[in-house]
């Protein structure tokens, strides 16, 4: 394996699902966007909590699927399966996951669960608590919150504020700061960026990163998003004992949420990851069923 096979079909995954996403685009009518929703928080990785993603919530639905992605340099490959579900009572969005990976050479489950809560129409937070048995690429455990408000007058621009805590299963632990914004546009598209302060210890490593992304579609349509994230990683985790520490990356990462049906469909990501010690490209594929 070489970095021109990951990097190739990688691109090739990505420029299929731009295409057939962006054909299904074409034939959707212009009709109003939907109202600003909550967002929902990225599947969790081996690294430390990544900002909100450009996902929307969807409410009452169980999704189901697997994964599979490419590493260079020796790095072997990494395969998985993942369940999650959201249900939505009153004020409350819950929501659950479990996600069995295997990562450099190990096999791992992890477990999380979270609540949105609407205080009022113009304040919302959310809660996630997560842990793992086996696999020491994941955490120990996890936990993210996040408070976020509604502004103008369609409430059509949200800003969020959050913190990260990051136990590993070595000595290491970080703790972040999220800052970021998203703003709902008359048509059906969205735009957020966001920036994370992290601070790993020990050593107090200091690794800001950013994101920006672009979702176009609405809800019992199709939701295609563009994600691109940059910055520094205070460490890594390749091994039980190996570290890989102080150094930038970079991802990118398209999403392809079709409807099907009236309440089903799939879930398609392809992404790309890109660091000075090796790449990483796949993606993963699922059905959702709303209920």
């Amino acid at each position: 394996m070489n970095h021109r096979r990951v990097l190739q079909n990688t691109v090739f995954g990505l420029v299929v699902g731009f295409a057939c996403a962006f054909t299904a685009s074409a034939q959707q009518d212009s009709a109003p966007a939907d109202p600003p929703q909550s967002p929902s928080q990225q599947q969790p990785t081996a690294q430390a909590p990544p900002a909100p993603a450009s996902e929307r919530v969807l409410t009452n639905f169980v999704e189901a699927g697997g994964s599979y992605r490419q590493l260079t340099e020796g790095f072997g490959d990494w395969s998985g399966g993942y369940a999650r579900g959201v249900y939505k009572t009153g004020s409350n969005t819950w929501s659950g996951e479990i996600n069995g990976q295997h990562e450099f050479g190990d096999g791992g489950v992890y477990l999380a669960a979270g609540d949105t809560h609407d205080f009022n129409s113009t304040w919302y937070g959310s809660l996630t608590l997560g842990s793992s048995v086996g696999g020491f690429f994941w955490p120990r455990f996890r936990a993210d919150a996040f408070i976020n408000r509604k502004w103008k007058s369609r409430k059509q621009l949200i800003t969020t504020l959050g913190y990260g805590y990051y136990a590993a299963k070595d000595v290491h632990r970080d703790q972040s700061v999220f800052v970021g914004t998203a703003y709902y546009f008359t048509k059906p598209w969205i735009f957020e960026d966001g920036v994370r302060f992290n601070v790993s210890n020990p050593g107090a490593v200091f690794s800001p990163s950013g994101f920006f992304a672009i979702t176009q579609g609405r809800n019992k349509q199709h939701y295609i998003t563009l994600n691109a994230e940059f910055g520094e990683e205070g460490y890594q985790l390749v091994g039980p004992t190996t570290v890989l520490s102080r150094f930038n990356s970079q991802s990118l990462t398209i999403t392809w949420r079709q409807w099907i049906g009236k309440n089903w469909g799939f879930n398609l990501i392809a992404d790309y990851y890109h660091s000075p010690f090796y790449e990483r490209g796949g993606g993963s594929f699922g059905l959702f069923k709303e209920f």
